[in-house]
């Protein structure tokens, strides 16, 4: 062939042994038919199309093109027209290899009617028609369309597809170079908040509830944001009144007021006329993601705003309902990323939430709220003594950090562990501890003391005990959750395994995960000052950062011995013989001998050690490791003791009601370390 392959693009034969990833590739088409309706709602064209490498006359790579509409299909004349795919992918379908189109994939066709025998020029672009999303053919496509249109013999070359025989009022095939087939969009995707009376929007959202009536079906959706003209759904009372038309007596059954959620005026009510409504009977239910295309936005009776979606007169069969089970969809994502700050800022302050949602704006202390001489007072010294603290623990933090001598001689660290980020010097974990707040000023000046640090360090260290205390333990189920195609799903690490959450996003997943998280204990392995305690910390390990360190993937250790055993002898590089150590240890402590003379070792509240009764002393040399320090929202109990400030009681009896007030934890993780 007179023109090589574009630089992005791949041969046909290469392309075929390549399955689920997306490719881009140019094809002369072999074999075409007209579109057809597909099984689902949208339009599907089949053509094959041919290089010098796969295929030939009739011959080629089979594919099937999905869209709504037959105005977004690649526009085909003939045999002998050149293809241009970006964004398809290779599967097999009943023992075929083809190509499929997905909701990225975009199209450019060189008709054989405008490419001649021979290239002109190196500077030739040919005409052609695209869809919207493709860009601009380039010069090498063009002199590649040439080369493959003239690699089949052009007399088998079916005639071009008329005009007339196309859909009605298309404009002419053949365009400049730069022009497209497809009309320019007309930005009519819309978000709820955006929506105005008497337009036509296309829509994304997600079925908070549905039912029929009187041959109609009222589709309740929310991409959760707000627009003032819906209906305000409020906390604690039932869902909206609606009629039924030709049950004047309700002798009918309705379906239950309960109103599910979200509250406020972020759900719209969309009417479906048939054939959607058969469609959305059928085929869609609640907490589906569904795309309504040319909805019609208008008032409803009471003048609040609510939408239709009527039968195409043009294409009365047509269907404007596409359901969203890819969740990986860009709009689904969007929608899942305000779901989940939503739930956020209502389980956090529902009442808050309700109020702005009714429209009642609450006046905050820190939004210029007029405040009495004693309540100004009492609020200065307050913020007197949080800065006073902040300089104090910032002052210790320097002076911890001046103990060069905690460094480790490189001959003494595990050869076998390694971390990322070695440029950066190691920090004794006493130095990490002592800073233990953060000093910020909110945007109307106030100051704030946050009870943690965002930051990750890099330090020696070696591990001295463990928790849970079984091996087993080590790999824990999660359920799956809608939220988990979200990348930045893993910041509720901490309470995604509880057992006995009732969190939404716990319970609405079926499919269970096993997924790592344990707790290392990790003691200080630099030098210290005769007297001194060597410093502790405990560190969690979950996730991808637990991936990354044990090059393991979690699964149900107690069902599986082997992987069990795998992961035994993968940290027996990480601490030695503590775990046998540790064994012994909890045998000799449960012979009838020591019942009555030992005591308990100190714990955490919640169970897990602390260290400080520890006499494990594991045979094994010191680590490298990245630790990262974060903070998790959590309940604490309110705490006073005797010698209290009376005037500081008085302040927090003012500002927090009740004993379950919310505060922060501070929490360390190891990242970017390994067992080689």
């Amino acid at each position: 062939m007179g023109a090589p392959v574009p630089s992005g693009f791949i041969d046909l034969y290469a392309a075929s042994t390549r399955h689920n990833v997306d490719l881009n590739l140019m094809g002369v088409v072999t074999d075409f038919l007209p579109p057809s309706r597909s099984r689902g709602t949208d339009l599907m064209c089949t053509f094959s199309i041919a290089d010098s490498t796969l295929g030939g006359y009739d011959d080629g790579l089979k594919v099937r093109f999905f869209r709504p509409t037959e105005t977004e299909l690649p526009r085909i004349q003939g045999t002998g027209d050149v293809v241009v795919l970006r964004n398809v992918k290779i599967k097999q379908w009943s023992g075929m290899t083809i190509a499929m189109s997905s909701w990225g994939t975009s199209w450019i066709v060189f008709p054989a009617s405008s490419i001649p025998t021979k290239a002109s020029s190196n500077h030739m672009l040919l005409k052609h028609v695209k869809d919207s999303r493709a860009p601009a053919a380039s010069l090498s496509e063009s002199l590649y369309a040439i080369a493959l249109c003239n690699s089949q013999d052009r007399s088998h070359f079916t005639a071009p597809v008329e005009p007339s025989t196309m859909s009605a009022s298309k404009p002419s095939l053949l365009e400049s170079p730069t022009s497209t087939m497809v009309p320019k969009p007309r930005g009519k995707f819309s978000l709820i908040e955006n929506v105005q009376i008497d337009s036509f929007y296309d829509l994304v959202g997600q079925v908070v509830k549905l039912y029929p009536n009187n041959g109609r079906t009222e589709l309740y959706i929310t991409d959760y944001t707000t627009n003032n003209l819906l209906y305000a759904y409020e906390w604690g009372r039932e869902g909206e009144e609606s009629s039924r038309d030709g049950d004047p007596y309700g002798y009918a059954p309705r379906p239950s007021k309960k109103w599910r959620g979200p509250y406020g005026k972020m759900t719209l009510t969309v009417t479906l006329w048939p054939p959607h409504s058969h469609f959305a009977h059928d085929e869609v239910k609640e907490d589906d993601f569904v795309y309504l295309r040319n909805v019609r936005v208008k008032y409803s009776s009471d003048a609040k705003v609510e939408a239709s979606l009527h039968t195409d007169k043009r294409y009365p069969d047509r269907i404007d309902i596409t359901v969203l089970n890819d969740h990986q969809d860009d709009c689904v994502k969007d929608v899942l990323r305000r779901k989940k700050e939503y739930g956020k800022r209502f389980k956090a302050q529902s009442q808050a939430f309700v109020e702005e949602a009714r429209g009642e704006k609450r006046k905050q202390s820190d939004e210029g709220e007029e405040l009495t001489k004693g309540q100004a007072k009492r609020r200065r010294r307050k913020q007197q003594r949080q800065q006073e603290q902040g300089q104090k623990t910032v002052n210790e933090g320097k002076d911890t950090e001046k103990l060069a001598e905690s460094i480790v001689p490189k001959q003494e660290l595990n050869k076998h562990i390694s971390c990322t980020h070695p440029s950066i010097p190691t920090r004794p974990l006493s130095s990490i501890l002592s800073l233990e707040t953060h000093e910020i000023t909110t945007p109307t000046g106030t100051p704030h003391t946050l009870p943690f640090q965002n930051i990750c360090s890099r330090a020696t260290g070696r591990v001295i005990d463990f928790f849970p205390p079984k091996l087993e333990d080590f790999a824990v189920p999660r359920r799956v959750s809608e939220f988990d195609v979200l990348s930045d799903d893993a910041s509720s690490v901490s309470d995604s395994y509880s057992a006995g959450s009732s969190d939404a996003e716990n319970e609405e997943g079926n499919e269970v995960n096993w997924e790592w998280r344990f707790y290392l204990l990790v003691e200080d392995a630099g030098v210290v000052a005769k007297g001194e305690k060597r410093t502790r910390l405990k560190l969690l390990v979950a996730e991808q950062d637990a991936e990354f360190l044990l090059k393991l993937d979690a699964e149900n250790l107690r069902a599986n011995p082997d992987a069990l055993a795998t992961l035994r002898e993968k940290l027996f590089i990480l601490w030695g013989d503590l775990e046998e150590r540790k064994s012994r240890k909890a045998i000799t402590a449960l012979t009838p001998r020591d019942t009555n003379q030992r005591s308990k070792p100190a714990q955490s509240p919640n169970g897990r050690p602390t260290g400080e009764d520890s006499k494990i002393q594991p045979l094994t040399r010191a680590f490298q490791c990245c630790i990262k320090e974060y903070g998790v929202r959590g309940k604490v109990a309110r705490l006073r003791s005797d010698s209290a400030d009376k005037e500081e009681e008085e302040e927090e009896e003012e500002e927090e009601e009740g004993v379950g007030r919310e505060s922060w934890e501070r929490r360390f993780r190891i990242f970017g370390t390994t067992i080689a």
